[in-house]
């Protein structure tokens, strides 16, 4: 997870509850064999709701490329 969070052009993100307990997390980054293209994964949430906002916190700034979304 370290070295998703470093990777250069990428973005992490934690969801933290009123109880100070994390509800999600979500990493985006450059996909490498894909151009123009973003891959967010892992992401981690315990609603829907968090799962949402995650999303569009993690891609409100990429303008013009494709987001892919990995999943396990």
């Amino acid at each position: 997870m370290s070295r998703w969070i470093k990777i250069p052009g990428g973005k992490a993100l934690v969801a933290i509850n009123q109880q100070g307990d994390v509800v999600g997390y979500g990493c985006r980054r450059p996909a490498v064999f894909t151009p123009a293209s973003h891959r967010i994964g892992p992401l981690y949430a315990d609603s829907y709701v968090v799962a949402a906002d995650l999303l569009q916190q993690l891609t409100r700034d990429v303008i013009g490329h494709r987001i892919l979304i990995v999943v396990m």
